[in-house]
């Protein structure tokens, strides 16, 4: 059984088709004999649109809050901000709306094991033609779209860098105990966002 996936710079149309035969194994459970279909246009396009909104809202609030007050303020503001988006978007379009990383600073954010092969893409190649790299796919009854999240050397640097100030610090380490999320390159993936639609009810 083969998984069908495109990989989409954000912004560019769908390209790129790809049939993944390493991720057999891990769908050994589906019923064999039925390939997956491919992923759903409408649904990539909506999600697009969704990042894009989860992207613009947080960095407009994460700004506000280093011109304000600095990168102390900022973490407080994003520990409670990123999951109020994430929510009201969920529930305005009906999808999950949420953002994974490998190296995450909140665990709720971790990688699934089914998630794992389409996150593994994105770190090999976090940025196409200068814009994050997006990769989208059918995983059992789920669509799932997911757009790379570069580390960038301002302002992330400030709380996820390898030169992070001891106060920031000591404001990461007292909102998030078991922070993975520093010490990262400018370049690097330093996360995903993340949107799923059940495709239960389409059949």
């Amino acid at each position: 059984m083969m998984l069908e996936m495109n990989r989409t710079p954000r912004g560019n149309s769908i390209r790129n088709l790809m049939t993944v035969a390493a991720l057999a194994s891990a769908l050994s459970g589906c019923s064999e004999g039925k390939e997956p279909a491919a992923p759903d246009d409408a649904f990539v396009a909506e999600a697009e649109a969704l990042t894009a909104r989860f992207q613009s809202e947080l960095q407009e609030a994460l700004s506000n809050a280093m011109a304000e007050t600095g990168p102390v303020s900022a973490i407080s503001v994003c520990q409670a901000t990123a999951p109020a988006i994430a929510q009201n978007l969920s529930l305005e379009s009906g999808f999950s709306v949420g953002r994974i990383a490998r190296r995450n600073r909140n665990p709720g954010g971790s990688i699934s094991g089914d998630f794992e092969p389409l996150y593994a893409q994105l770190e090999a190649t976090p940025t196409e033609d200068g814009v994050p790299a997006a990769v989208h796919a059918r995983l059992g009854d789920r669509q799932v779209y997911m757009r790379a999240i570069p580390m960038q050397e301002q302002p992330c640097a400030a709380c996820h860098g390898t030169n992070i100030a001891p106060e920031v610090k000591a404001a990461i380490d007292g909102a998030y105990p078991e922070d993975l999320a520093t010490g990262f390159e400018p370049g690097e993936l330093r996360g995903a966002f993340l949107v799923e639609m059940s495709t239960s009810t389409e059949e």
